[in-house]
């Protein structure tokens, strides 16, 4: 097995170890929804703070969990043509498109970096009474989310490009 394989492998069980911390905030994230419509409807009150907490956690689950799904081949292709195309050709295609995924995440972290610097250097909170302190903490997750998803791209480019270079025909 090659380096760039063995990278790939580092990189698949670095994203199933985050998918397992995702995994565990969404199931977080159902019971907190539960307890403020439960608090909502049956006690006629819920703090600002619960209901700020469910962004808090949506954030982590989403950019972690759309790594996950880039590892599992989730993400949208053009099926109807991309099935009728040889293999090698389908490889070819998928190398492609996961380093375009890679450029367009380090993009994503290079202007988000001032945006999140920015909240870091105001420590920027909640405005609403009540709610949570750390809103900078929850904008510091983009360019770490996207990190995350440049690394699963490239994984996903090596394992492309393996197979289109060992593939006959």
């Amino acid at each position: 097995m090659s380096y760039a394989l063995r990278l790939a492998d580092g990189i698949d069980w670095l994203t199933r170890a985050i998918g397992r911390m995702a995994s565990a905030l969404l199931l977080g994230m159902i019971a907190l929804v539960f307890f403020n419509v439960a608090g909502r409807y049956v006690f006629g009150t819920s703090p600002i703070w619960m209901q700020e907490l469910e962004w808090h956690l949506l954030v982590p689950i989403s950019l972690l969990g759309i790594t996950v799904l880039m590892m599992e081949g989730g993400h949208v292709r053009v099926d109807m043509l991309y099935d009728r195309f040889p293999t090698r050709v389908k490889h070819a295609i998928d190398c492609i498109t996961m380093l375009l995924g890679v450029c367009v995440s380090v993009l994503f972290i290079k202007y988000a970096s001032g945006y999140v610097s920015n909240s870091f250097t105001i420590l920027e909170g909640s405005p609403d009474p009540g709610g949570l302190p750390g809103r900078w903490l929850l904008k510091g997750f983009i360019p770490v989310g996207f990190a995350f998803l440049a690394l699963q791209c490239l994984a996903n480019a090596i394992r492309h490009g393996d197979a289109f270079l060992n593939e006959e025909g």
